[in-house]
């Protein structure tokens, strides 16, 4: 069992460090991004706190056991902060949101601080012994706040991705899930940790193994996943992530009917002057084509437009680019100028970004995947 975990250990050291190079490697350090690299930054000294524990190595276990103690009441309110600051990393974003850290900061001073003050000297301490003595209560108290945050933060992120989808005709799916991945995966460990807490409680003397040991484990694979996931599939690690232009008050500008300033004749001009452009300019063959530039193209405003298309014609942008996308490869196939070229080449020239987002895009408009298709002509 200790090779196992060591194993472990070692591996998720390794793994953690790789992510926050890939992560330091990046041209662009916007906020989403330097949270990212502070939340992984945490992970990796608590794993190297649990392997310096485990081999009894005082020296390196003291320079990062602060890390360790106060990472459940740390990594809650930071990733909500994250979440917050893909649609909205605007100057004084953070300013604004550090009182979610106020119980970080107490959570230092009352506990974290002065457990690691005991370290050097070798008197008893009253208070040190009241810490110990509720160490399990603290700990599941720590674990409720974390879970409270995480799931606070997944409903902000299930509207936000409604938002995505209005604005951004190449949302990424893969992106925006891991984030999604990110939440769950960190939801899972931490409840892992909650019901292993209570099971040493109720069955003191059955644990073959510390808890604490086992939870690092499932921060460690939940980590290996992660990185798995955002090299492999999303890339979120690598190029420059999510969202550089949606206003921050999008939910406010969903209220606002902003037609109605203008006269059905004028709503219907507007519609017809929106078909006419897809049609003869293309501009969905743009793959990082927004809202906000097809308004341009249009000579309104990117309120007014989208306003348009949910409450007029029924759609969102994303779906209405997309089925042109659709329209514009089905063409495509059937030209012999395209014989020579591959599907993914077609569906690239086409306006998409990704071959996952092509295929299920395809198959939701057409009920075949893009091969079947080219089979059923």
């Amino acid at each position: 069992m200790k090779i196992l975990i060591d194993f472990f250990l070692v591996g998720g050291i390794i793994i953690t460090g790789l992510i926050l190079y890939l992560l330091f490697k990046t041209k662009s350090k916007d906020l989403p991004k330097k949270i990212l690299i502070v939340f992984f930054l945490f992970l990796f000294f608590v794993a190297i706190n649990t392997y310096a524990s485990f081999h009894e190595l005082k020296l390196l276990y003291l320079t990062t056991v602060l890390f360790d103690d106060n990472v459940i009441v740390f990594v809650g309110p930071l990733l909500y902060v994250y979440v917050k600051s893909l649609l909205n990393n605007k100057k004084g974003f953070i300013k604004k949101n550090l009182f979610h850290f106020v119980p970080v900061i107490l959570n230092f001073l009352i506990i974290t601080f002065p457990y690691f003050l005991s370290n050097f000297y070798t008197e008893n301490s009253k208070y040190i012994d009241i810490i110990n003595e509720n160490a399990d209560i603290i700990r599941i108290s720590n674990n409720i706040y974390l879970i409270f945050y995480l799931l606070l933060s997944l409903s902000i992120y299930k509207s936000y991705k409604e938002v995505m989808k209005t604005n951004f005709s190449s949302f990424s799916e893969n992106e925006f899930m891991w984030v999604k991945k990110m939440l769950i995966g960190s939801l899972l460990v931490i409840s892992f940790d909650l019901i292993l807490i209570v099971f040493e409680i109720i069955y003191p003397s059955s644990t073959f193994i510390n808890s604490i040991d086992l939870t690092v484990i499932a921060m460690i694979i939940f980590i290996i996943y992660l990185g798995y996931y955002g090299v492999n599939q999303s890339k979120v690690l690598l190029p420059d992530f999510l969202i550089k232009e949606v206003e921050s008050n999008t939910n406010n500008d969903q209220k606002i009917n902003y037609l109605s300033s203008l006269s059905n004749v004028e709503i219907e001009q507007l519609k017809t002057k929106l078909k006419t452009l897809l049609i003869e300019e293309k501009p969905y063959l743009d793959e990082n084509l927004t809202l906000n530039k097809l308004a341009k193209l249009l000579s309104t405003s990117d309120k007014k437009l989208s306003a348009l298309l949910n409450q007029n014609m029924n759609t969102t942008f994303y779906d209405i680019i997309n089925k042109y996308r659709v329209e514009s490869v089905k063409e495509k196939i059937k030209s012999d100028k395209y014989n020579k070229i591959t599907l993914l080449g077609i569906a690239y020239e086409s306006g998409f970004k990704s071959k996952t987002s092509f295929n299920r895009i395809f198959k939701k408009e057409t009920g075949l995947s893009p091969s079947e298709y080219k089979k059923s002509l």
